[in-house]
């Protein structure tokens, strides 16, 4: 199954080999080339990052098709996630050498033979093709310590009400013949407000309670990157529209450093906490925001967004360099 490789293995290299794909399978291409995947590379969110931490473990899943301990060739980073990455995973082996991996042919269908060598393998179609890159440890774990995910959104998937459906199914949902290779995820507005169910009532007459349950989602809510979260907030307004009371708490996991052994030094994350929707048995998250005695009487505005963060800001649970927001969901309270 695909996954990041630990040195480049395309004796052609990866570059040429991938516009070898994408001159046959042209609206694939096109579709890829607009998707995160394509961009995993060069997303200006990512290199910010990777500049602070240049990690081989982060650029191992980045830019697989290169070397870890260094930034990949122009060439071979334009291609983040290409098609040799997931269909051509035989190590050391040209397209035109290594049997193309792809899912079972569907019954009854009119496929003409391929021009290459295809190997359809059943695990291809199943959370098995996504979980090297989608689920890991942190780099800094240790073996005999207990196992910390950095990312589990599989091992979330696995538990969900949708385990039985695939990443593919919500992910590469079928267009003109084909699965999308667009992969629908965090960039795409109406898949994320299909997430979530939200509803807003006023507690008390100065408190407000926002109710996030999970709605068209097959793992928790949010998920993957570490900085991904939802923020909950809400303002009490004069009809003048005044903010005069509001508040704010964001759901995500939090973690914190422990010794790997009593007085060492090294220290690795532990999680401590995770309130997203949808991890463990939180299928609902019912969240009271209190507005302050100013707000009896008047109109509330409430909204629900999914963030992207570039780094916490201080110690306090809500502040943080924001990279891009989407809003989820949000109304009016009388």
């Amino acid at each position: 199954m695909p996954g990041p490789a630990p040195e480049p293995v395309r004796p052609g290299g990866a570059a040429p080999e991938n516009a070898a794909c994408e001159r046959c399978h042209t609206q694939i291409a096109r579709e890829w080339r607009s998707s995160m995947h394509a961009q995993a590379d060069t997303d200006p969110v990512y290199r910010r990052a990777l500049a602070v931490e240049p990690l081989p473990f982060c650029r191992g899943c980045h830019a697989p098709e290169a070397n870890p301990r260094a930034d990949a060739p122009p060439a071979v980073s334009a291609i983040g996630v290409g098609c040799v990455t997931c269909h051509v995973t035989t190590a050391g082996a040209a397209p035109d050498i290594a049997p193309t991996l792809a899912t079972p042919a569907s019954s009854g269908s009119t496929e003409s033979p391929a021009p290459h060598a295809v190997l359809r393998a059943p695990t291809f179609a199943t959370a098995a093709a996504c979980a090297a890159c989608h689920e890991f440890d942190f780099p800094t774990h240790e073996r005999g310590q207990p196992s910390e995910r950095m990312q589990s959104t599989v091992s979330e998937h696995a538990a969900s009400p949708h385990a039985d459906t695939s990443c593919a199914a919500c992910h590469m949902p079928e267009e003109g013949g084909h699965r999308s290779h667009a992969f629908a995820a965090s960039h795409d507005v109406a898949m994320l407000r299909s997430a979530l169910v939200v509803t807003a009532a006023r507690a008390s007459a100065s408190t407000v309670t926002v109710t996030l349950t999970r709605g068209n989602v097959g793992h928790a809510f949010p998920t993957g990157d570490l900085f991904r979260r939802l923020v909950v907030s809400a303002e009490a307004v004069e009809d003048d529209w005044v903010v005069v009371g509001e508040a704010t708490r964001a759901l995500h996991r939090r973690f914190e450093l422990r010794e790997t052994t009593p007085g060492s030094l090294r220290r690795i994350r532990h999680l401590v906490d995770d309130d997203r929707v949808g991890a463990g048995v939180r299928a609902a998250v019912p969240v009271s925001l209190d507005l302050g005695e100013r707000a009896v009487g008047r109109r509330v505005l409430w909204r629900v967004e999914y963030q992207r963060v570039e780094h916490p800001i201080g110690s306090e649970d809500v502040r943080a360099a924001v990279a891009d927001s989407i809003v989820v969901a949000e109304g009016t309270l009388l």
